[in-house]
């Protein structure tokens, strides 16, 4: 029965951690992508950021799922995901103080019932209220959380006369740390490994040290799930993975080897005599030196990363990694690849056109190019960029999403068709443009050039600052005016094509081949113009 007990216990506990994480995430919504987004420029800001979140959240699992969508997005850099996962890896060690205090020291059984009570009302008399319903989530969890830390300690009572408590207390500490690792790694939580260390040593089975080299074994451990969450994922989590893993490593270590053998003057120091405040003290105390080690060089740091593990040729890939549980990274993610096809698309129909890139570009850059091969075969890339825009945006739209950002999402959707559909255009008059560039031996096909390339740079030039900013926003009367001037330059060139044909009797090549490119290279800028994104 003492065992039943302390596994019913334990098990109560990590399901009621899993429901406070959830519930917490119900009851936040957007506001925690929002928070990170916003206040994480700077190195000391992330790091505070993700301590503050992961301790009000009690969930450095969730802060960094949250992370990875916003680093796939490209909403927050490199640097800026690693400070706020440096901070919510300090942020995860409040959970010790809590079941301390909570558990432990202060008597809150008296309200496991109105907790529960309270919790399940909001989630049966506010059903569609999400936040509502998430706060119900959250405090029938912490109720939970407080009986099952109650059953643990009732359970852990009886195990001194089940264990050898002597031969344990003869282990070197290396066999706890190892001891915590194994756990952790097996369990996948640190924080319940924390928990099984307070209630050994709340019931005098584990020494202080024992204690402590086991908390520095589970920290340890719980890196194997990011490791095993990034093997054949992303270069973004790949990198994020061995940020996170490569700072516990080296930290786990220093406090082995220099702070757990000191520890007895460590508390003295500190004046904390009870064995337990001391245990989560030494925790709390060697993740922050961890964060301050790392805190001046994290620039430094997340350079190496990226030097260590380069980002690949193609980038696009990486868009489609976003989870789509937080749809307003998901779509930054879809903006940023929809970015990736207008690129391609604007080189490819620049050669296409024979337009001066430069010219049109005017310094601004366009994304690393993912095409190869010839016109058909880049043609059919894009087009392969597109579907995986739309299949992505197809999941999106499956999701939760509020009107706005199911209009966004359509938005995208429509541009990246519109661009492919100018693209397409270009295809199906390629004959025509190779017959116009071989024309300048005739006083038409001179006049046509001259008139076609100033008028398809005004508006590529027009358009590329929408195309390449996703802050831009497209002006409703910059793109009417662009329309009305493509309409006069229709109705231009066919006056010249008509005016030629008075002139020459007999022209080189067929008068319905010079109207039917210009009745193209009108819808392709209109198509243009429809590809450009308006959110």
């Amino acid at each position: 029965m003492t065992i039943t007990s302390f596994i019913a216990g334990l098990v109560i506990f990590l399901y009621a951690m899993s429901s406070l994480e959830r519930g917490l995430r119900r009851a936040s919504g957007e506001r925690l992508k929002q928070w990170l987004a916003q206040k994480t420029h700077a190195s000391i800001s992330a790091v505070f950021s993700g301590v503050m979140i992961t301790a009000i959240m009690q969930s450095s699992s969730m802060v960094s799922l949250v992370v990875l969508a916003l680093l796939s997005a490209e909403v927050v850099s490199l640097m800026t995901a690693i400070g706020v996962m440096l901070g919510a890896n300090l942020g995860t060690t409040l959970t010790g103080w809590v079941v301390t205090v909570v558990g432990f020291k202060l008597d809150f059984q008296t309200l496991v019932m109105p907790l529960l009570g309270i919790g399940a009302a909001c989630q049966l008399l506010f059903p569609r209220n999400e936040k509502l319903t998430g706060i119900g989530i959250a405090v029938f969890a912490f109720g939970l959380l407080i009986f099952g830390l109650d059953q643990m300690k009732d359970g852990v009572s009886g195990l001194p006369e089940l264990l050898n408590v002597e031969a344990m207390s003869d282990l070197p500490p290396i066999a706890y740390l190892g001891f915590g690792l194994i756990l952790a790694a097996v369990m996948q939580s640190s924080s319940a490994v924390m928990v099984i260390t307070l209630t050994m040593l709340s019931a005098g089975i584990l020494p202080l040290a024992a204690g402590a080299a086991m908390v520095i074994g589970a920290d340890l451990g719980t890196t194997s799930t990011t490791v095993l969450g990034s093997l054949g994922e992303s270069r973004i989590k790949k990198q994020l993975a061995f940020a996170h893993v490569f700072f516990n490593f080296l930290t786990n270590s220093l406090a082995f080897v220099f702070l757990l053998p000191a520890l007895p003057e460590l508390l003295t120091w500190l004046d904390i005599q009870d064995p337990m405040f001391g245990l989560v003290a030494f925790h709390s105390t060697f993740n922050l030196l961890g964060v301050l080690l790392f805190l001046p060089i994290l620039r430094q740091y997340s350079d190496w990363i990226q030097r260590l593990i380069p980002a690949p040729q193609n980038q696009l890939a990486e868009y489609f990694t976003v989870p789509i549980e937080f749809p307003d990274a998901a779509i930054e993610a879809l903006s940023a690849a929809l970015r990736q096809l207008i690129s391609d698309s604007v080189r490819l129909n620049a050669s296409a056109l024979r337009l001066d890139l430069e010219r049109i570009l005017q310094g601004s850059k366009l994304n690393s190019s993912t095409l190869s091969g010839s016109f058909e075969e880049q043609y059919q890339q894009i087009k392969g960029i597109e579907d995986s825009v739309i299949q992505y945006a197809g999941k999106l739209r499956g999701s939760s999403l509020t009107e706005v950002q199911r209009s966004d999402v359509r938005q995208l959707i429509d541009s990246a068709r519109a661009m492919v559909y100018a693209t397409k255009t270009l295809k199906d008059v390629n004959h025509d443009l190779q017959v116009l560039r071989g024309s300048n031996h005739s006083p038409l096909g001179r006049a046509l050039q001259a008139a076609y390339i100033p008028h398809l740079e005004y508006c590529f030039r027009t358009l590329m600052p929408y195309w390449l900013d996703s802050k831009s926003q497209a002006q409703e009367a910059d793109l009417t005016d662009l329309l009305i001037k493509n309409d006069a330059h229709r109705d231009q060139v066919n006056e010249i094509v008509a005016a030629h044909l008075e002139r020459e009797h007999n022209p080189a090549h067929s008068i319905s081949t010079w109207f039917n490119l210009n009745h193209e290279l009108h819808h392709y800028v209109r198509y243009l113009a429809n590809a450009t994104p308006r959110i």
